[in-house]
């Protein structure tokens, strides 16, 4: 803990004073025991390969409870920020592979725009990998490398981490699906992935997205039809998040690997076969309680059953009058029927889509069946109260929509290229 403390203090330091301040200065490790030792490089690299094999990732205690979801101080969140890795000084990338390096950004924290330039990396090498035989089976590395990194950072409890890696990942393979389109050498993209690198470094992910409301940008979406629905990128690749959000009940992380989950849900059309298919059972249900008081109090046992089994994240118990009066079928009506809007005014793809799912949830109060349904189409599991869906499709909302303006970028610098060409 303390020499990890100590690369913390120098992340720090670099952050601070620049990297060329503190470029070359000795790292002591003084005890009243063993008095002074010098950590040398060769021991330094050691520590890296520990931190990234063997030992369990954890937070700076002193800032772990003060940079939660529900708790986020300004001033340790600076100071975490400040502590961040940069994976491309002291030859950290040249000391690790790939994937202890996506460990060590999930699991202590790396800078955006060095993460960035990781999964760019791995992103150019799946581009090479395109011709080989059996590419198509092979999983990819930027797929894997976030994997790494986001079970690192839930074994670590970090949000911020897995937050910045699923933001980034976004954003990258939605530049790597400009660069398909494009169909572009491997000199001009390794070029252009640079390039994107410096868009990033000018402005902290983590910081600046973890400050915003993400609501707010689902809310903006409303306002910029233009943006949403016509150049904005499909879902990223779908992450392998199954093992991980069972290995966790961490407010933040569910939120994460719930936005994951989504996006993921989204890519692979399933949102939109599950949807009919709830809208389906939806009116099974009212189709028979409209008849019978009977059946929906027995309706109503079961859920209160399973509530108190915690078999269903509810804020609240199912109230008795709604299912004895009209307001259980009257909710379910209203829900089915903005289903089936969704289903014919959305494209399940798009940040319509989730902005039509975030209504459903601002209304919501204490639904059961409703928040099951819910949950069986964004692919969550019954942990997922009304909260856990919100933060999910919040999150899921900002990589599009950061994605999104990444797009604009991009075509803002083909346009620049054309320009360039022609005064050639």
């Amino acid at each position: 803990g303390d020499l990890i403390g100590m690369l913390r203090i120098r992340a720090r330091m670099s952050s601070l004073l620049g990297k060329d301040e503190i470029s070359g200065i000795p790292l002591f490790y003084i005890t009243p025991e063993e008095g002074i030792h010098v950590i040398t490089e060769a021991m330094q690299a050691k520590l890296l390969h520990t931190m990234t094999n063997t030992l369990n990732p954890f937070q700076n205690p002193s800032l772990k409870h003060k940079t939660t979801i529900d708790n986020t101080s300004e001033k340790h969140l600076d100071q975490k920020l400040q502590e961040l890795f940069d994976l491309d000084d002291d030859n950290i990338r040249g000391i690790l592979t790939p994937e202890e390096c996506a460990r060590l950004a999930g699991g202590f924290g790396a800078t955006d725009d060095s993460l960035t330039r990781l999964l760019m990396d791995a992103m150019l090498e799946d581009f090479d990998d395109q011709n080989e035989p059996n590419s198509s089976t092979k999983q990819k590395r930027l797929q894997s490398l976030v994997n790494e990194g986001l079970s690192s950072a839930v074994r670590s409890g970090d949000f911020n981490t897995s937050r910045q890696l699923l933001i980034l990942y976004s954003l990258v393979a939605a530049r790597g699906q400009q660069e398909k389109e494009r169909d572009r050498v491997p000199d001009q993209r390794r070029s252009l992935s640079r390039g994107f690198s410096k868009q990033l470094s000018s402005s902290s992910v983590m910081s600046e997205m973890t400050k915003s409301k993400s609501d707010e940008l689902i809310k903006s979406s409303s306002h910029h039809h233009d943006l949403s629905t016509h150049l904005h990128p499909p879902p990223p690749p779908p992450l392998d998040t199954d093992r991980l959000r069972s290995a966790t009940n961490s407010d933040g992380l569910l939120a994460v690997l719930g936005a994951a989950e989504v996006l993921k849900s989204m890519q692979n059309e399933a949102a939109k076969t599950r949807t009919l298919e709830a809208i389906k059972e939806i009116e099974e249900w009212i189709g028979k309680s409209e008849h019978s008081v009977a059946y929906r109090l027995a309706h109503w046992r079961d859920l209160t059953a399973a509530q108190g089994d915690l078999k269903i994240a509810t804020e609240e118990s199912s109230h008795f009058m709604a299912f004895v009066s009209n307001k259980a079928i009257h909710n379910r009506k209203r829900f089915a029927q903005q289903l089936r809007d969704s289903v014919s005014k959305t494209n399940f793809e798009s940040i319509q889509f989730l902005k039509s799912i975030h209504d459903l949830v601002s209304t919501m109060h204490a639904p059961c069946l409703r928040l099951e349904l819910l949950q069986f189409i964004l692919g969550l599991d019954n942990r997922y109260s009304v909260a856990h869906v919100a933060r999910s499709v919040e999150l899921a909302a900002t990589c599009l929509n950061m994605s999104a303006y990444e797009t604009i970028f991009s075509h803002e610098e083909e346009a620049d290229e054309d320009n360039v060409t022609d005064h050639d």
